[in-house]
């Protein structure tokens, strides 16, 4: 009977841990905890139980008059202030300069059905404001009658949609995800306020 020769450079194979559940939480607790943490320190991440917040606050409540007066003195054109149901909660308000030196008056509301409407207003030409509020190419889908005027719809951002119309040498356009019929309370309500400061 011949020899066998021992293989040679083998090693004994490592003992691996155990394949529990348990073996496996402890494996990844850590990475779940850098994970929350890191979130914590950039502020993203937020659990609110008792509804929508923003860097677990709630969600802020805007001044509109105060903040359309104080819009009115840094534009060249009379600035409107729509009157909108009380169940609207105006969140967002600022003015800002496109490149044409245009500027733009936008106010947010939370509707009453929880949805987000925007109205801008400026005397940028139609292109440049409908590029600004739905940050894309404008691409016209026709046409909306509402509040009396004829509104230009285009496509917006997320699948939502903007309405474009002029007042007295005002462009307003409105843009949202809200329906059809808060789109419509907007424009009345912008169509028929009175004139601005």
């Amino acid at each position: 009977m011949g020899v066998v020769a021992e293989p040679r450079n083998q090693q004994q194979p490592a003992s691996r841990p155990p394949r529990t559940v348990s073996a496996m939480v402890f494996a990844l607790l850590p990475m779940v905890l850098v994970a929350f943490g890191i979130a914590g320190m950039v502020g993203q991440c937020s659990f609110n139980p008792g509804g929508p917040s923003i860097q677990g606050g709630p969600v802020p409540t805007v001044d509109v008059p105060a903040e359309l007066r104080r819009a009115a003195g840094r534009v060249d054109f009379p600035v409107l202030e729509p009157n909108l149901p009380a169940n609207w909660r105006a969140n967002t308000a600022n003015v800002t300069t496109l490149a044409s030196h245009a500027q733009v008056v936008r106010v947010g509301w939370l509707t009453g059905g929880g949805r987000y409407l925007r109205l801008a207003q400026s005397t940028a030409a139609e292109d440049e404001l409908v590029e600004s509020e739905t940050r894309q190419a404008p691409h016209a889908r026709g046409a909306v009658d509402a509040a009396g005027r004829q509104w230009v719809a285009y496509d917006s951002v997320r699948g939502e949609q903007a309405w474009v119309a002029e007042r007295d040498g005002v462009r307003l356009l409105i843009t949202g995800n809200a329906d059809e019929a808060e789109f419509r309370a907007l424009a009345e309500a912008a169509i028929n306020a009175p004139p601005g400061a």
